[in-house]
């Protein structure tokens, strides 16, 4: 294509974005909405790890963690100094486990003592107030989040009362509700993490047995779990309890906080991407009138068909390009606040991978292309001629059809006619729908299953978890029900639009406006039915296949929620089509394409 034509198409497609804004606007809101919700579904795992290697570079983190019950760590710590492949040994760090009290809760914690000057290996980042002083004690930041408590607060360790100095983040643990690492040898139950000095530690232990933390820093900070193992033989240990843990597990235990919420964000993406192709399928509707004539003209001055395909193309094209590119952006900002639910990280946004890139340019182009490509061929392969004149169609003829509908009501006689002529657009009216309840239904089933598992009794771990999923499904279903409220306006007007002659004959033959308006209602209320009967059972189906407790919501709940939909559904198009019929027939009989 040469550069005369390229910057042609360039002109008209500007041309057009600024004569209707409007349209480009619903197009750049569908789009960005699926793709935001894929990248987010996808890169919550990068943020994860993003977030915690800032977090021990900040920190001077290490590379492995060594927790034992030895009398004299310092041996201990030689020994592991000595070892080949071993770096940076500090200081051993004594703690024990107990509960703290602040706020009405009682929350297991370990607590630590540190000196105030900084460890070579594994120093805190003060996010509020100071390091530890004699008397006050530092929280670790996602655990005084849980708790509720800010500094010059006050919580109780045992049984002294200490003020809260400061707030800080460290990479030698897990985030809360997995600091923990003081309990020693069996079972963990979680909990957080507290810092005083050494001597009010060992204070507050009383009689309590000392677990010693041993921070190492490795030659080669990038081995693996298995590697370090290799390093750290159980030679060294003697007689003594020790348990290892390399910074790769505290890694998978903060992504398992996600575990619900991925592929909540990722199925949400699917079902907006749904959704948008029903926008996307309107729009290029309502703009097929005025692309016919577009495409007449040029054809009439010597374009090709390929030219015209391109010319017609190349705005959704343009759009999509910008929608993928908002979509991963705004996906990727908000990833780092969705990957540290607990707090307990630095929050930072980083570059989407290429298979993000990828995944959303697929996604985008899939639903532009399905949404859009079909109008374009038709009005590329029709004749210059008719495309011009824009002749009336005949409607194929059904004699099954004209008989079982014969003796209907007005406005559902003509509604089921309407939905013969152009079944397609009933089939996408009944995806977006149906993606709608597909996710209301799965958010009702959330709501009684947690009920349901809250009544057993959960652990601080499920309640975190139970948090970002219940935040994610209500913002994925808010963005379907917006996207849905726009489809079902914007679906109705286009179908008025498009049968705005048909339903002008029907007038003229004696059909009431009020019969118009409730004929255009029920061509969407038909489709919404199945689709509201399809959508439940999936909604069910698909919560089901990542919750290990699945409740079915109450029957009264989904008795009400189908009416719900419809109802919307009726009145949404209702405004649409009582618009549409304030316009005398004998207007729309005689109107030129737009």
């Amino acid at each position: 294509m040469t550069m005369g034509r390229l910057l042609l198409i360039w002109r008209l497609v500007a041309r057009d974005l600024r004569r209707r804004p409007g349209e480009a606007v619903m197009f750049l809101l569908t789009v960005t909405a699926a793709t935001a919700s894929l990248t987010l579904g996808m890169a919550t795992d990068n943020a994860v790890v993003a977030g915690y290697m800032k977090t021990r570079e900040a920190t001077a983190g290490p590379d492995i963690t060594a927790i034992t019950t030895a009398t004299d760590p310092s041996a201990l710590a030689g020994r592991i100094a000595d070892a080949p492949g071993v770096d940076t040994v500090a200081d051993p760090v004594p703690g024990f486990s107990t509960t703290v009290h602040a706020n009405g809760q009682t929350e297991n914690t370990a607590v630590e003592g540190r000196e105030r000057t900084a460890s070579t290996v594994d120093r805190p980042l003060v996010t509020s107030g100071t390091w530890v002083r004699s008397g006050g004690a530092v929280i670790e930041r996602g655990f005084a989040q849980a708790l509720g408590v800010h500094v010059g607060d006050r919580v109780t360790i045992g049984e002294r009362d200490y003020p809260v100095v400061g707030t800080a983040i460290s990479a030698a643990t897990a985030v809360y509700p997995w600091g923990n690492w003081a309990e020693g040898p069996g079972p963990s139950d979680g909990g957080g993490r507290i810092w005083l000095t050494t001597d009010d530690a060992r204070a507050a232990a009383g009689d309590e047995s000392l677990l010693y933390l041993l921070n190492i820093k490795l030659s080669d900070p990038d081995a693996t779990p298995t590697g370090a193992n290799t390093v750290l033989t159980d030679d060294l240990w003697g007689q003594d309890w020790v348990n290892t843990h390399p910074w790769q597990t505290f890694v998978d235990g903060d992504t398992r906080l996600l575990s619900f919420a991925r592929p909540t964000l990722v199925i949400g993406g699917g079902l907006l991407a749904a959704a948008s192709l029903v926008t996307l399928a309107s729009l290029a509707a309502v703009r097929a009138p005025r692309d016919r004539r577009r495409a007449g003209l040029f054809k009439a001055v010597g374009a090709t068909p390929r030219t015209v395909a391109a010319m017609l193309l190349a705005q959704y094209l343009l759009l999509t390009v910008v929608a993928t590119a908002v979509g991963v952006t705004v996906g990727c900002l908000t990833a780092p606040a969705l990957a540290d639910p607990s707090a307990g990280l630095v929050n930072t946004a980083g570059p989407p991978t290429t298979g993000i890139v990828a995944a959303a340019s697929v996604l985008a182009l899939l639903v532009t292309l399905v949404g859009t490509l079909g109008p374009v061929l038709r009005t590329v392969r029709s004749s210059t001629v008719d495309t011009l004149t824009d002749p009336a169609h005949l409607t194929a003829y059904r004699p099954r059809l004209t008989a079982m509908t014969a003796y209907l009501p007005t406005p559902l006689l003509i509604g089921v006619r309407l939905i013969a002529r152009r079944p397609g657009r009933a089939a996408l009216s009944a995806v977006g729908t149906a993606a709608t309840t597909v996710m209301v239904t799965a958010v009702l089933t959330f709501r009684v299953s947690l009920e349901a598992d809250t009544a057993l009794g959960t652990s601080a771990v499920q309640e975190i978890r139970n948090a970002v999923t219940g935040q994610v499904m209500l913002g994925v279903t808010v963005a379907l029900v917006a996207l849905s409220v726009l489809n079902t306006v914007f679906v109705s007007w286009s179908t008025a639009v498009q049968a705005r002659r048909a339903l002008a004959v029907t007038r003229a033959l004696g059909a009431t406006p009020g019969q118009v308006v409730a004929a255009l209602c029920t061509a969407q209320l038909l489709p919404a039915v199945g689709a509201i009967a399809v959508g439940i059972p999936i909604g069910i189906g698909l919560f089901a296949l990542f919750s290990a407790v699945v409740v079915t919501p109450p029957g009264s709940w989904l008795a009400a929620a189908a009416p719900a939909v419809l109802l919307a559904v009726a009145a949404l198009t209702a405004l649409p089509a009582w618009l549409h019929t304030r316009s005398p027939a004998g207007r729309a009989l005689n109107a030129e394409p737009v």
